[in-house]
């Protein structure tokens, strides 16, 4: 079953975005802002709960995060 993304699946682990239900990982280059190193996790396999979520999904959902935390004044990867 193809699962919507949503913003409060995503947090920020040492720096790293972590899409909690898959357990990808983003990394950001803190100034590229089009430049991230990903470890797919879970992304595309059906999880136990049967939720499969879609790579463009979760990776368009992952940059909005991180643009929404970059506007915050303590950086974009502070937890």
């Amino acid at each position: 079953m193809h699962a919507n993304v949503t913003p409060d699946q995503f947090e920020v682990r040492d720096g790293v975005v972590v899409h909690k239900p898959t357990e990808a990982e983003f990394i950001p280059h803190p100034a590229r802002e089009d430049s991230v190193v990903v470890w797919t996790g879970q992304i595309g396999k059906n999880l136990s709960n049967g939720a499969v979520y879609q790579y463009a999904d979760v990776l368009a959902a992952m940059k909005t995060f991180w643009l929404e935390r970059s506007k915050k004044p303590e950086g974009s990867l502070a937890a």
